[in-house]
């Protein structure tokens, strides 16, 4: 009887200790991962977007960048005729009337992240890759055109309120309170679509990456945080993340 209790005891024990080791992905756009191999990764979260007047490039991610050889973008903008395929795709009305309600506000003080990470990954000699194909994220963007949008998405004051309070939460790095949001502004249904579903379909690239070589791996911030999240796939999976501060 004794030693069945001891048995229970150090079992809640065990219990206890993992759920406080556990980490609570809420805040934090980059993060250092350690792959099963040991190498040293890191994967950030972008504002594919944003205005240089309210915001600027994070400072300690370019070094993070540059200690890496390669960088891996959610898919590989640099590929001229797979960026016309992207070109001449009817995209859903939704997505274009959110990014021109943004460009009309905007204009000339735009700026893209990924951008600013190729042109630093190229000065540095870094291979690039894509988490996706073109035809993978054209496949995807085929099935959100055909759901139902929620009531009031193409409010233009809404929308640009949506952009300020989502550059908001770029500026606090709150990625769980961020997924929340997009599920709010575009569905569930939607946000499991484009967001969650690619998630999965990323992993199976990301640990072939991480296992192989050092990786930085760039993707847009609502991709990090929530359940489906991948820094919780990559915990799930034995990963090893600390927040890069």
């Amino acid at each position: 009887m004794k030693k069945t209790l001891l048995q229970i005891i150090i079992l809640l024990f065990l219990v206890s200790c993992d759920q406080k080791e556990k980490t609570d992905f809420e805040t934090g756009i980059l993060w250092r991962i350690e792959s099963k191999n040991e190498i040293e990764s890191f994967i950030f979260g972008t504002v594919h977007l944003y205005p240089r007047t309210e915001m600027e490039f994070p400072k300690n991610v370019i070094s993070k960048l540059q200690s890496c050889k390669v960088l891996a973008l959610e898919r590989d903008i640099t590929n001229q005729s797979e960026q016309q395929k992207f070109a001449d795709f009817e995209m859903p009305s939704f997505l274009l009337e959110s990014y021109g309600v943004i460009i009309e506000e905007y204009g000339d003080e735009l700026v893209s992240m990924e951008s600013e990470l190729i042109k630093n990954a190229l000065e540095s000699n870094m291979e690039l890759s894509g988490l996706e194909s073109t035809n993978e994220i054209l496949s995807i963007l085929k099935t959100v055109a055909d759901i139902k949008i929620p009531e009031n998405t193409f409010i233009k004051e809404q929308m640009l309120t949506d952009y300020q309070e989502s550059l908001n939460q770029y500026k606090t790095q709150s990625i769980k309170k961020f997924h929340k949001s997009m599920t709010v502004q575009m569905g569930d249904e939607i946000t499991k679509t484009l967001v969650d579903k690619r998630n999965n379909n990323w992993m199976s690239d990301i640990e072939y990456l991480i296992e192989k070589e050092r990786t930085f791996i760039a993707v847009g911030m609502g991709h990090l945080g929530g359940e489906n999240g991948i820094l919780n796939l990559l915990s799930e999976k034995g990963y090893k993340l600390q927040r890069v501060e």
